[in-house]
């Protein structure tokens, strides 16, 4: 009786091995390529892989993309989120199907406007672009020497050092050691608005501290489509900091059809420049009113 059961029990265990060594091999030959699935074997489900079942397709939705960053178009073009020039901007403004005629558009196509013209005719350098909503007031912020570009006036005989302006010592930078400056730049293109008050105002209090603490190595220019209006330009001229007023025209469609394309836009030139007193003298010696004719 005990051998009949040990013979049962023998030849159940030699089944049970079987039908595992029989699975075994089965999944051996699946994971191998060779799609054999039987009706003992129906799912699989691998916790690394998530394998189920014959595929292998992930499932569920895509993780979402918190930022454009990294996002692809059609898997291969990246899309731009921070845009240094008006061909990546205007790549960015297509991907978002931003409007032309919005004024946050023209207004970012302004400040590149300006950014690229002062690169390549001001010679500035490590330039960067930060406008928005918290640029403090600074569109772009780049090193300038100006002695590149502005030639020494040849009526300069040897006049003072020290330059007094509104009771404050300006020493011109054509004395100093270090002739680089940083530039700061505000944009603003206006339809209609002009510089006023209130504008110049916070200017002043975005950069106060800076010139507070490092004195008149650095200079502020505000690019603008429009000019002053009468107490705008007073204080313009009674402020603290070396000012320059740049006027630059403003970004024109030309082809309406193909507004993300950079040939299908007039960007504009500069139109005029104006330094308030401070500026006069931080740039005595420099020739740079003949360097302004000739660049307009």
């Amino acid at each position: 009786m005990l051998c009949f059961e040990f013979n049962i029990v023998s030849k159940a265990s030699n089944k049970i091995r079987l039908m595992a060594i029989s699975r075994v091999a089965k999944i051996d030959n699946m994971f191998s390529g060779k799609r054999t699935i039987t009706n003992e074997i129906k799912t699989l489900t691998d916790r690394k892989t998530n394998l189920i079942g014959r595929s292998s397709r992930p499932r569920g939705r895509p993780p979402k993309i918190k930022s454009d960053k990294g996002a692809l178009l059609h898997g291969e073009k990246s899309i731009l989120v921070k845009y240094d020039d008006v061909k990546s901007y205007l790549e960015y403004a297509s991907y978002k199907n931003l409007k032309t005629t919005s004024g946050i558009f023209i207004g970012n196509l302004y400040e590149l406007e300006v950014k690229k013209y002062l690169e390549e005719k001001f010679k500035i350098r490590s330039t960067l672009h930060q406008g928005g909503s918290n640029d403090k007031g600074i569109d772009i912020n780049a090193i300038w020497n100006p002695t590149e570009i502005f030639q020494e006036d040849p009526k300069n005989n040897g006049e003072s050092k020290i330059q007094i302006v509104n009771s404050k010592r300006v020493k011109p930078i054509i004395f100093r050691n270090n002739q680089s400056l940083k530039l700061f730049v505000q944009c603003k293109c206006f339809n209609n608005s002009k510089i006023d008050p209130k504008l110049i105002r916070e200017i002043k209090g975005s950069c106060q501290e800076y010139f507070k603490k490092h004195g008149n190595s650095a200079v502020f220019m505000l690019a603008s489509t429009n000019g002053f209006t009468k107490i705008g330009k007073e204080d313009f001229d009674k402020a603290p900091i070396p000012f320059i007023f740049a006027k630059f025209s403003r970004p024109r469609l030309l082809d309406s059809k193909n507004p993300y394309r950079p040939e299908s836009w007039d960007m504009g030139q500069l139109i005029g420049l104006y330094m308030n007193p401070m500026a006069i003298a931080l740039f005595k010696g420099l020739d740079w009113i003949n360097f302004v004719k000739k660049t307009l």
